[in-house]
């Protein structure tokens, strides 16, 4: 007879095994990077894998490896006792182990940032050095559903599009999140029935941060108040949008596709096949031409896109919209512009 801790470690196991094995999250002869801060998600993360490690080989013949990536943001005391935590259990297992010190109060009053924005964005810094140092496939984060949950209701907060709507995908460039279908109380058992004894960060009880305001005050007004399943409500309509989302990011590629002239340094295209599409369409088209010649849109709002769909439509030759040193478009000639 199965013990219930035994039935416990075997259905979380077995529902991330089955979102790695259907969305192609681990394939043969990959290198990972596991971001491994040593709190309850992460250790959850760590001891999967570690269990992924044999059972994918057995099961698929799916080889691979993985080191842990550490960072210290020099917020907390306890910081230092939880990198010893974390590089004990990787010596323990023989596991590569990545580490690296961050002054993340000195540097976010030095760029005008939040701690949190820092934290993060040095964090991130830090993965994408170690994934180029190793030449590694991808990099492993703990995120799960609850987080999932946050991230879209701070992005309803913020006011978002369609895309703000669907929250994290199980994979997005060369990021992996192999929890996002569990949920925390799942993860915080998961703990306790492997006896991982996690570091907690006190920080994550404060209501200082806007996230945690999200989980500690609206998350429990909302199951309480208004739907005890709140969570799976907002993760059904997470998969819902994502199929709108899928067409829609399909059919603007076939559109931008027949409107590029020329993709060297410089992006030509002919912007009257875009004004005949939908509003929506005109937008989305925008932002994947900006996508293409910059490789991202951080930065570029709506108020941006607007702008640009204005200038193509009074079609002007010569002139010109610029965002900062972000890039510039100008129309050359009648239904003909540029970005570079």
């Amino acid at each position: 007879m199965v013990r219930k801790d035994e039935d416990i470690v075997c259905k979380i196991r077995n529902k991330v095994k089955d979102v790695v094995i259907k969305n192609r999250l681990i394939n043969n002869n990959e290198k990972f990077i596991l971001a491994v801060s040593g709190g309850p998600d992460s250790m959850c993360l760590f001891d999967i894998f570690n269990f992924l490690k044999e059972k994918l080989k057995h099961e698929f013949n799916i080889n691979f490896s993985f080191c842990v990536a550490h960072v210290n943001h020099m917020i907390r005391e306890e910081s230092k006792k939880e990198k010893i935590y974390v590089e004990n259990m990787c010596n323990k297992l023989n596991i590569p182990f990545y580490y690296r010190e961050v002054d993340v109060p000195n540097i976010s009053k030095k760029l005008h940032m939040s701690e949190e924005t820092c934290g993060r964005k040095l964090r991130y810094d830090f993965l994408y050095e170690i994934k180029n140092k190793i030449n590694a496939d991808k990099i492993v984060i703990a995120h799960n559903m609850d987080d999932n949950v946050e991230t879209i209701i701070l992005n309803i907060i913020r006011g978002c599009g369609l895309k703000g709507l669907t929250g994290m995908n199980y994979e997005y460039k060369s990021i992996i999140r192999p929890l996002l279908d569990i949920e925390k109380k799942e993860i915080l058992e998961y703990n306790i029935m492997q006896d991982l004894k996690p570091c907690f960060d006190k920080t994550n009880e404060l209501d200082i941060y806007a996230r945690n305001k999200i989980r500690l005050n609206l998350i429990p007004i909302l199951k309480n108040e208004y739907n005890s399943n709140i969570m799976e409500s907002i993760i059904r309509m997470k998969h819902i949008l994502e199929l709108d989302e899928d067409f829609l990011n399909n059919y603007t590629e076939k559109i931008v596709n027949n409107s590029i002239i020329d993709n060297n340094n410089i992006v030509k295209f002919d912007f009257s096949v875009i004004l005949n599409e939908h509003e929506s369409i005109k937008r989305r088209c925008i932002r994947k031409i900006v996508e293409i010649k910059v490789g991202s849109i951080d930065g570029v709002e709506n108020i941006h896109i607007l702008d640009i769909l204005n200038l193509l439509t009074n079609n002007i030759t010569r002139k010109k919209y610029i965002l900062g040193n972000k890039f510039t478009i100008e129309i050359v000639k009648k239904n003909i512009a540029i970005i570079y």
